[in-house]
């Protein structure tokens, strides 16, 4: 009987005090600071040029990509040898010292050998300003 008590007073507790964390930590409506869902803040468009996949990311205001953790995985397709380009030095409480991309990021792929379901599976994570997203996976569907 005791442990509910304690759970109920706890729960009671934190339902009180929500308000104040949420004042102090979480988004202001006042001055507009909404965390954007992470297709806004990193919104992937592509397309394929010949033997290239060309992908372009734009990244919101206030909004970084770590470099250490793009990643891509051919799926019906040869995906080729392909390297990043360089990011900015970045030292957060995450990941320490990194590379990162701000306002946006284009990546090339070279791709061969397409099949009719050819896909790419493209990884990255990102922060913004107080909040760092999962990582993420995108389908790239090739036409």
């Amino acid at each position: 009987m005791k442990p509910v008590l304690i759970a109920v007073a706890l729960t009671g507790l934190l339902l009180m005090l929500a308000p104040f964390v949420l004042e102090r930590f979480g988004p202001s409506p006042s001055t507009g600071n909404q965390v954007l869902p992470v297709e806004q803040a990193f919104d992937v468009r592509y397309q394929l040029d010949g033997n290239t996949l060309q992908i372009d990311i734009a990244i919101a205001p206030d909004a970084y990509l770590y470099r250490h953790k793009l990643s891509a995985e051919g799926r019906g397709v040869e995906l080729m040898a392909w390297q990043a380009p360089e990011g900015e030095a970045h030292h957060d409480e995450y990941f320490g010292n990194s590379q990162v991309y701000r306002n946006g990021l284009t990546l090339r792929l070279p791709v061969r050998d397409a099949g009719p379901d050819a896909r790419i599976l493209l990884g990255y994570q990102g922060c913004t300003t107080g909040l760092c997203y999962p990582p993420q996976q995108v389908e790239l569907v090739l036409p």
